[in-house]
Parts: structure tokens; sequence; C-alpha cells
């Protein structure tokens, strides 16, 4: 069974006049990412993006995880499977727009390449993915990225 969702996207005003991401269309390819990783005991999963600039990214960075600086994507997970819940509130995914246009210059790919590979990265997280403990679960959600981002892509 797909679970309902509630895809909340909210913007910061220094970044929304500039940026080629579409809400609309991230709405409908956070459904398509979120019924792909979802569990099957769900019935309605609520996430929220925040997308900002590298100003508040900053700040957020050092009230959450006392690094001064910006960064490009944090995760603030509230999601269980323990125990087997059926309506959850995933998180929160925020993206820093300002340094996810730096990246996408400096890999040489499109800034909404990049805010994919952020959101679901972030996305990723919030499920208990963690590339940071060993290369094993590196590996494990890397291959979920690729996953996702064919979901993402293919359409």
């Amino acid at each position: 069974m797909n679970p309902s969702l509630s895809v909340s996207v909210h913007w910061n005003d220094q970044c929304k006049s500039n940026s080629e991401i579409q809400s609309e269309l991230v709405l409908v390819n956070c459904e398509l990412i979120l019924k792909h990783l979802s569990p099957s005991f769900l019935q309605l999963l609520e996430l929220e993006i925040l997308l900002v600039d590298d100003f508040v990214m900053q700040k957020i960075n050092l009230e959450r995880r006392g690094l001064n600086k910006p960064t490009d994507v944090l995760s603030f997970p509230l999601y269980s499977e323990s125990p087997p819940i059926p309506f959850q509130i995933l998180g929160e995914v925020v993206i820093s727009m300002e340094t996810c246009s730096k990246q996408a210059i400096e890999i040489g790919h499109s800034i909404v390449d990049e805010f994919y590979r952020l959101l679901v990265h972030g996305i990723l997280h919030l499920y208990g993915y963690d590339h940071e403990t060993n290369e094993e679960d590196a590996i494990q959600m890397r291959k979920k990225e690729d996953e996702c981002l064919e979901l993402v892509f293919e359409r």
C-alpha cells in the first residue's frame, strides 16, 4: 500500500525569485521518491522542505550542529519504524540554494540536477541512511540515491 503524502516546500525570500526549481515539480518528484522508499505499513507521511540562502543555512547549522558555516543540505528526522506507527512525520530537509548553485557549477551539471541530488540525499538521511558510519553504509546509501534519482529523471 502506498501512503498518503503531505509535502510542504517553503522558500526563504532571498532565494525564491532567482531559482530554477519549480515547487509543483518538487512535490511530484517527492511523491515518487517517498513512495519508492516507504515501508508498507505507512498510511500517511509528512515531509517539510526548506529552501534557504547561505546566511540562513549557516544560522541553522550553528544552532543545530555547532558548526558556524553554511552547508549544502541538512536533515532533521522525526521518523521511526519502531514501533511501526502508520501516521508519521518524516522530518525536515533544509537545502541551501546558494550552495546548491555553487556546487552545480563546480561539478558541471545543472542546478536542477544538483538540487534533486541534495533532496534525495537529505530524504535518505531522514530514513536513517548514513554515509559517514562505514564504507558499506556509504555504498548502500549511494545505491539508494541512484535509484531515487533514476525515478526523478526518467520522467
